[in-house]
């Protein structure tokens, strides 16, 4: 069994490495738990900083995921996107400052105070979520959809929030080594509860 995982820096796990000294983050992270447990192969193509639309683009043009036997997706922030300049896609954060040049920083910065709109960042995300939910089943993968986002009003499956899932400071938007443990458990309970496999 092949399952495809993608998200951001939660579904990643490279900052339990690098912010709180986990030598083994890739063994400790939700992915390579939940894996584990179906006896299944990880394949983990998360990225610290990563948006939906680099999500969406993935599943769409970078990976086959008819070659999966279960996808798992976490998406994060409705804010986030991505451009491509110099190439390569480069992730773009509302908290941002840089991006490679002056006048690129500024149309960002520029972007973020005038531009986006709270009703546009919500309904390109139901966009992103529906065509997630489209793609997985029209290849016949199953799906577990979940979201990190506070603000969403979209039916998840499961909602990886602060108010759910222990993480280490209320400023640090990312979850406890203790709770990889307990989502890997939780979307298990999913797969089981739904028959989704």
């Amino acid at each position: 069994m092949k399952i495809y995982f993608d998200g951001a820096s939660s579904t990643e796990g490279f900052y339990l490495g690098r912010k709180h000294g986990v030598v083994d983050w890739k063994e400790k992270r939700w992915t390579k738990i939940l894996a584990k447990k179906l006896g299944a192969e990880e394949y983990n193509f998360a990225l610290g900083g990563g948006s939906n639309p680099r999500i969406l683009r993935n599943i769409t043009t970078e990976h086959d995921i008819s070659d999966y036997d279960l996808a798992v997706i976490l998406m994060t922030s409705e804010y986030r996107t991505e451009f491509f300049w110099n190439v390569e896609y480069i992730p773009v954060l509302p908290n941002k400052k840089e991006y490679g040049t002056p006048e690129i920083s500024k149309f960002w910065e520029v972007y973020y105070k005038i531009i986006l709109d709270e009703q546009y960042a919500m309904k390109y995300d139901e966009v992103i979520y529906k065509s997630i939910r489209a793609i997985c089943a029209v290849n016949n993968v199953p799906l577990v959809l979940m979201s990190d986002s506070r603000k969403t009003k979209l039916p998840f499956d499961i909602k990886v929030t602060r108010e759910k899932y222990e993480h280490y400071t209320h400023t640090d938007g990312h979850p406890s080594l203790d709770a990889h443990s307990k989502i890997a458990d939780d979307i298990m309970n999913f797969i089981n509860i739904t028959s989704v496999l």
